[in-house]
């Protein structure tokens, strides 16, 4: 089950606000295609790299939206296969951590519909 609100870190917090300034998307939905970008790519969060849970804080149902019930199916699944241990909140957070930095590139809305 996923958490009623997810603390991001202080890097992912001020990358997402960046890209929204470039992109007008707001960082829920940037959160989103992150944790999408990771849950496709990367079988490793090792890399995720979180130093600080004093980032922007999200609530579930802003977070993820109508969608919440999918996400938790993805992200849960993703914990199993990947045999992970750690708090499902943190996984989130790690998975909106390399989902962003693998969106450092994005200067414009166009950017973000070229990611696959």
């Amino acid at each position: 089950m996923l958490p009623n609100r997810i603390a991001l870190s202080q890097n992912a917090t001020s990358k997402l606000q960046y890209i929204k300034s470039n992109t007008g998307l707001t960082p829920n939905i940037l959160s989103r295609i992150a944790i999408m970008l990771t849950l496709k790519e990367s079988n490793d969060l090792s890399s995720a790299g979180v130093l600080d849970y004093d980032g922007q804080k999200l609530e579930k149902s802003v977070l993820f939206g109508e969608y919440t019930d999918v996400y938790d199916v993805m992200i849960n699944q993703y914990i199993h296969d990947n045999d992970l241990t750690q708090p499902i909140g943190k996984v989130i957070t790690a998975l909106v951590e390399v989902g962003v930095h693998k969106m450092g590139h994005i200067k414009q809305l166009s950017d973000v519909c070229k990611l696959k």
